[in-house]
């Protein structure tokens, strides 16, 4: 399945041999990156939990993995 987007859509995976693999079968309308491991997380100082909205989590980009995520 072909995206029609001008920019390719980005895949986010754990590990680089995975990135390559799935970069593979996806082709250039899609960028494949390997995060080497989580990309977010529940914050520290925060009870990371909205108690008035079913519990929703609240996430945290860890600060490690901004560069990945603003490329």
């Amino acid at each position: 399945m072909a995206r029609t987007a001008e920019k390719p859509a980005l895949v986010v995976v754990e590990s680089p041999a995975k990135a390559r693999t799935i970069n593979k079968y996806l082709g250039r309308d899609y960028v494949v990156k390997a995060s080497l491991g989580h990309v977010q997380d529940l914050p520290k100082k925060d009870l990371a939990v909205n108690i008035e909205s079913d519990f929703e989590p609240t996430y945290v980009v860890i600060d490690g993995k901004k560069g990945l995520i603003d490329e």
